[in-house]
């Protein structure tokens, strides 16, 4: 192993101990029991004069009012890579309790992380509250890099669980909370400040902006906290805080990114090999499904779209009640006999069930009121009231092991009928705050403790976590939903809707194929009983495409055209590189999801410019943004109309994006010689449906190979300098028809088989 101390340093003068790894360092001032965290590559301090607390029911151990008593170091190796720790030892004034302050640099990365333990010398008991790694008091406008003016600063409030509204926003006067981790960002400097819990199994955690009424001098506290929940502690007894993640610059989206990727090994994420592409039966049939219904849009899928779908997925109402999982009458045949005929139809099965809550009318709620979470007066803790489960539903109390036992037979006996598929739903409700069995574990444990029932009893299958908490599921589930529920709508004054579902699936782009795979939820096509417009349709398949993770339908699939059918062809496949909506730090209404894509047949990238206001709006970004050449010219093509936009270099302006509308554009560095422009087959407009592009020089012939088999006529889009004209095209050896799209551009419209050679004859 190389020798760390070369890199990871530490100094030690009469008031602080210094620990640096060359980029930053982070300093513990051993009389004030402050820290400062500075960037060595400009000499300014990112933060100053912050400190640590840990809460109690009757005490507030404050770093700043404790006894500074020794220090240790530690070189380690761990999934962060190498590094170089320090632990302060601090007393209590009163000597009631001691913390261990844990300070860690990594080498060559521009963070550091902190951890806290708590150790209670107290002969009274003490309810731990919360610990908190990170205080700061913005008390003047440099002690934090990002300043304090208001009209300047976004905070990223992320979402406590997957249906949460996720977004930048002004910092508002009072509390402003994010849950796991948040991005302070100045929109005028570009100084961002990214704070995230890199280890989330054992407490929830939040980070919150606290704000003044004065916008000139908004941002008053930041507050960063694990939260214990009242875990008592006696004399001895220890309590340790999740790690923290802290790192800034001016490159938002890379310093989240890191963050992000530090997450995934710490928590040890998984995946899945292919992205579910599949069918669910919740936005048409709701609760009431049956085994006709859902055989039939199983032969439906066989018939329309036989390449593309893997799952078929029922969802609420198979089941007896919420809490009792075994079919009702409208299954009558049995769970497994549907699961056989899925299975002969070449599908795989999947099912969803809401594994921590049951309904005053299941048999459990009523057989087994001990497993239920109460309040303090002893009463049973209502979590919900859902007219479609016809009343109110209950927590199970997951510190119970008998309820643990429950849980993995329930998911044991569905994986024997014959399912792979598990959606997992309403998981935050085991964070319900109430009386436990176990008053020991806290909720961030007692969910975990739940999801690893699942994950045993189900082995290797897939899960989808949905109405989660994120931070716990991560390393169990294999995909989370990560926005609202959708819906034939554009918004609902509850929260689903379009307009939510797409502001999330942006926001949290990030996390795709880090954490897990995301499920922006759903695409509903149908053209009857569908209150959302064709434009807002294409707008909410744009996002889905361009987030690289899950697509499942859920229409009546026998009743939707073949004019609909047609517009989910152009999705499917997956792609599963995820695109990053440029401006998701910023603005709270992200207008520019960005899809950067390398393939043998060249480098571009494919932008959704959209407009979620209800006027019209613009849009902006730069070529390097996106991840191409500024100082080159580029072809702009705009996917859904199939329309030519011309050359651009440096910077796009998109001026009048109408309401509820999106523009698909594909930007294609230009050459010299003639190439493929776009298709109208696939959204990435060829790096799935085409293969194997050559340019003959001496021929003067492009080609290129079509990769997929198309229902209906699709075109392949070429463009071509001044210096060339297209004289013929071929198919096969067929010679077909030129279309003219613009001076420079044509096209060929065929219906496509999988294999077909497309050559294009030029005259310079």
């Amino acid at each position: 192993m190389p020798d760390i101390s070369q890199d990871c340093t530490l100094r030690i003068t009469d008031e602080a101990v210094i620990l640096s790894n060359g980029l930053v360092s982070i300093s513990f001032d051993t009389r004030l029991g402050i820290l400062t965290f500075t960037d060595l590559t400009t000499g300014n301090d990112i933060f100053s004069r912050g400190y640590v607390q840990v809460q109690t029911d009757q005490y507030t151990f404050d770093s700043r009012n404790m006894t500074y008593k020794a220090f240790s170091t530690l070189d380690f190796e761990d999934d962060m890579g190498q590094g170089k720790a320090v632990v302060f030892r601090l007393q209590g004034p009163d000597k009631r309790g001691e913390m261990n302050l844990k300070l860690s640099v990594i080498r060559s990365l521009p963070c550091y992380t902190c951890s806290v333990q708590f150790k209670s010398r107290s002969d009274e008991e003490l309810r731990i509250k919360s610990i908190s790694p990170f205080i700061l008091d913005v008390d003047d406008p440099s002690r934090l890099l990002t300043g304090w003016n208001g009209r300047r600063l976004r905070f990223f409030r992320n979402g406590f669980h997957s249906w949460e509204l996720s977004q930048a926003l002004p910092i508002e006067s009072g509390e402003n909370t994010s849950h796991f981790y948040t991005v302070v960002n100045n929109t005028e400097t570009k100084k961002a400040l990214v704070l995230g819990f890199v280890t989330m199994a054992d407490q929830l955690s939040t980070i919150s902006a606290y704000g003044r009424e004065d916008e000139e001098s908004t941002l008053e506290r930041l507050v960063a906290s694990s939260l214990c929940d009242d875990i008592p502690v006696l004399d001895k007894e220890t309590i340790v805080s999740e790690e923290l993640f802290v790192v800034a610059g001016e490159h938002a989206l890379e310093l989240l990114a890191l963050y992000v990727e530090i997450v995934s090994n710490r928590m040890k994420a998984l995946g899945w090999d292919k992205v579910p592409q599949g069918w669910c039966s919740w936005y048409f049939y709701f609760t009431t499904p049956d085994e006709k219904e859902i055989e039939s849009n199983a032969n439906a899928l066989k018939e329309k779209l036989p390449e593309h779908i893997e799952w078929i997925q029922i969802d609420d109402g198979y089941q007896k009640a919420i809490g009792d999982w075994t079919e009702n009458d409208r299954f009558k045949n049995g769970l497994n006999t549907l699961v056989k005929k899925i299975n002969k139809l070449g599908f795989k099965a999947g099912i969803w069930v809401a594994p921590f809550i049951a309904s005053e009318h299941s048999d459990l709620f009523k057989n087994e009121q001990d497993w239920f979470v109460k309040d303090i007066d002893g009463r049973f803790s209502v979590v919900g009231e859902n007219p479609l489960w016809l009343g109110k539903f209950y927590a199970l109390d997951l510190t119970n092991p008998e309820v643990i036992s429950h849980i993995e037979s329930v998911f044991e006996k569905l994986k024997e009928e014959g399912f792979e598929y598990f959606k997992i739903d309403f998981l935050y409700h085991a964070c319900l705050e109430g009386v436990r069995r176990n008053k020991r574990m806290t909720r961030g444990q007692t969910l975990r403790r739940g999801l690893e029932a699942i994950r045993h009893a189900v082995g290797d299958a897939f899960i989808l976590g949905c109405g989660a908490p994120l931070g716990p599921c991560i390393g169990i589930v294999n995909a989370m939903r990560i926005g609202n529920d959708i819906a034939t709508v554009w918004k609902y004054d509850w929260g689903g809707g379009v307009y939510q579902c797409a502001i999330n699936t942006m926001s949290r782009a990030i996390l795709h194929d880090r954490w897990w795979i995301n499920d922006g939820d759903c695409v509903l096509v149908r053209q009857d009983d569908n209150n959302l417009t064709l434009d807002e349709i294409k707008l909410w398949l744009s996002v889905v495409a361009l987030s690289g993770g899950s697509i499942m339908l859920s229409d009546r699939i026998m009743e939707v055209s073949k004019e609909r059918i047609h517009l989910l062809e152009k999705i499917l496949p997956a792609h599963r590189r995820g695109g990053i909506a440029l401006d998701s730090l910023v603005e709270a209404e992200p207008r520019v999801f960005a899809l950067p894509i390398e393939t043998p047949l060249g480098r571009w990238a494919v932008v959704a410019a959209i407009n979620l206001t209800e006027k019209p709006v613009g849009a902006s970004f730069s070529l390097s943004e996106i991840g191409l050449d500024e100082d080159a010219f580029h072809h702009v093509f705009d996917f859904w109309d199939e329309r030519y936009e011309g050359l651009i270099e440096g910077n796009i302006e998109l001026m009048g994006l109408k309401p509820h509308s999106c523009r698909l554009l594909c930007i294609r560095p230009a050459g010299n010689i003639p190439d493929v422009l776009s298709t109208s087959m696939h959204f990435t407009q060829g790096a799935v449906e085409l293969s194997q592009l050559e340019w003959n020089p001496e021929e003067r012939a492009l080609r290129v190979i079509v990769a997929r088999t198309t229902n209906e006529p699709e075109a392949i889009f070429f463009v071509f300098g001044g210096n060339w004209t297209p004289e013929r095209a071929y198919i096969s050896d067929e010679q077909v028809k030129i279309e003219i799209i613009a001076p420079e551009v044509v096209a060929v419209r065929y219906q496509f088989k999988q294999g077909q050679i497309v050559r294009l004859e030029f005259a310079k």
